[in-house]
């Protein structure tokens, strides 16, 4: 039988063990849990970098197809101030009616203007994201989907 006095020193000593392991233990993070948080992190990474390059060309295609809706408009004011005569060139809108650096598309190329169009008073095209004129990925704002990145 115990006694309370043997209770409190079995106490005591497995309160004495505890507090020496946990001295002796050292804090921070072992090296499996670092690996393994690294190998989350790299393919988060991967993951990301897979991502991007397409939600960037989505993009710059949105950018120029509302830069093209702007001198569109642009375009139509000039017009309509002067009795329906379209500009010479998109240079001609600046700085009344359009701001300087509007003129080129998102990848950094002057939009394709003539005037008269060849249906319509006026042709205003990006040569895309290949830069080439004439192409299949161009975009003519007569022709484009405005709601669409493609």
């Amino acid at each position: 039988m115990t006694t309370p006095d043997t209770n409190n020193t079995l106490d005591q000593r497995i309160d004495a063990t505890i507090l020496r392991s946990y001295k002796q233990a050292r804090p921070g993070f072992s090296l499996i849990e670092l690996t393994a948080v690294l190998v989350i992190i790299g393919l988060l990474m991967a993951g990301a970098a897979i991502a991007v390059p397409g939600y960037l060309s989505r993009a710059r295609t949105r950018v120029t197809k509302t830069s093209m809706t702007t001198i569109k408009t642009a375009i139509n004011t000039y017009m309509a101030d002067n009795a329906g005569t379209p500009p010479e060139s998109i240079s001609t809108l600046i700085p009344n009616y359009i701001e300087p650096g509007t003129e080129l598309d998102a990848w950094d190329q002057p939009f394709v203007y003539r005037a008269p169009g060849q249906s319509q008073a006026f042709d205003l095209i990006s040569s895309g994201p290949d830069k080439e004129i004439q192409t299949s990925d161009d975009i003519n704002i007569w022709t484009m989907d405005v709601n669409s990145a493609d």
